[in-house]
């Protein structure tokens, strides 16, 4: 470091966003996606050498702010090591971006979550809670999954379904995003067999936080809406086939809704709400580690990670605790009054064809993929969490 020269350092850091977060001061690296918190003294460590690329001048006037000597050669090894002072990034893979919603320009996208729009997502939400809590024959069940004649079409229609569903929801957050001002990517990818909408939401970071919300709750607000469309239709009279399809949208859209809030060990929507609400950096992992501090016992690597950490993520990981082991509890409920009764219903009408029928008959290739479909289900959620925990130990993943 000390053989660098001042330009060598203006240029490095030059590199680097900085942006005022609450408590803290974010550096990032937006187009490499790595951003750190940092408080005030490194933020005028950054800058200074964006001003000047002096190393001494940087060290110097972060030591005023901070009101004591800082060691800013450690400083700055702790930038090199994070990977911000890293090369350019290469432009990201256009591979799979959707190029017709990212013409959406940021005047046009505002329209969808000015004080109108929120005011219709709002009345949307309310519309839905009334309906389900006083209308109980418009509450989804997992019966309702199977409207078609045959389980197996609607397992894959189904399929198809929640697909769309979650395509329009990853819209919603990348256009409250391009509202904003956000610099963002829309795409379409895969992981394993699925095929996934990804929403690049990375620099987000450096706007406000009351600014963030709307791009959080986007991807609700639009379930909603599309919750008391299906719910009021049916209201209206609307039965039949159509009446059938209403009511699997519903309870696709019912559990989706309820997984967001309930997935918040998961990192849902509703614990990106949460964590920005309460000003938080790395709630997730302060308050696996609280917990993991509570039931068993820390590694000192571990220890010492926790204590590292900001005060307010501490002080909000100690009763954070509760609502993320209750959402665990209700993703449990879930899994087995929705996932478990789809699975095993759909599992006893394929053996059953795969029993009956011939290789000849288009039922016995129907339940053979049914098979291979519930197959796949099953095995993959192992097969992944295996693979992040081997990811953990590695420490390649928080």
């Amino acid at each position: 470091m000390a053989t660098s020269t001042d330009e060598e350092l203006r240029a490095r850091a030059a590199r680097l966003t900085v942006a005022h977060d609450g408590e803290a001061w974010i550096l990032g690296r937006p187009e490499l996606g790595v951003f750190v918190a940092v408080p005030e003294p490194g933020a005028v460590f950054v800058t200074t050498l964006q001003e000047t690329g002096s190393l001494d001048q940087a060290t110097a006037r972060a030591g005023d702010v901070a009101g004591e000597p800082v060691d800013g050669a450690d400083f700055l090894d702790g930038l090199t090591a994070a990977g911000l002072l890293d090369p350019p990034g290469e432009q990201p893979d256009p591979r799979g971006r959707v190029k017709w919603i990212e013409g959406v320009s940021p005047g046009a996208a505002a329209r969808l979550f000015g004080p109108v729009a929120w005011s219709c997502y709002g009345a949307a939400a309310v519309l839905s809670a009334g309906l389900l809590l006083f209308r109980p024959e418009l509450r989804p069940s997992w019966q309702d999954a199977w409207f078609l004649p045959s389980p197996g079409l609607s397992a894959f229609t189904w399929l198809l379904l929640a697909m769309a569903c979650g395509a329009v929801h990853e819209a919603w957050h990348w256009l409250a995003g391009r509202a904003i001002g956000v610099p963002a990517v829309f795409r379409v990818s895969h992981r394993g067999l699925y095929v996934v909408y990804e929403t690049d939401l990375t620099q987000i970071v450096t706007v406000p936080r009351h600014r963030r919300h709307g791009v959080y709750l986007a991807g609700m607000a639009v379930d909603v809406v599309l919750l008391a469309a299906s719910l009021g239709a049916r209201l209206l009279g609307v039965g039949g086939v159509a009446g059938d399809f209403l009511a699997a949208v519903s309870l696709l859209l019912v559990v989706n809704l309820v997984w967001q809030w309930a997935a918040l060990p998961l990192r849902s929507d509703a614990y990106a709400l949460l964590a920005n609400a309460l000003r938080c950096h790395n709630l997730y992992r302060a308050t696996w580690l609280t917990a993991k501090s509570r039931l068993f016992r820390l590694s000192p690597p571990e220890a010492d990670e926790l204590a590292q950490m900001s005060e307010r993520d501490r002080s909000v990981a100690r009763w954070f605790v509760i609502p993320y082991v209750a959402g665990i509890a209700v993703m449990g409920w879930m899994f087995a009054t929705v996932v478990l009764p789809l699975v095993v219903s759909l599992g006893r009408w394929g053996l059953e064809r795969l029993a009956s029928g011939s290789v000849t008959s288009a039922g016995f290739w129907e339940a053979l993929a049914v098979a291979v479909y519930i197959g796949v289900q099953l095995c993959v959620p192992p097969a992944l969490a295996l693979r992040e925990r081997r990811l953990r130990r590695s420490g390649r993943l928080l």
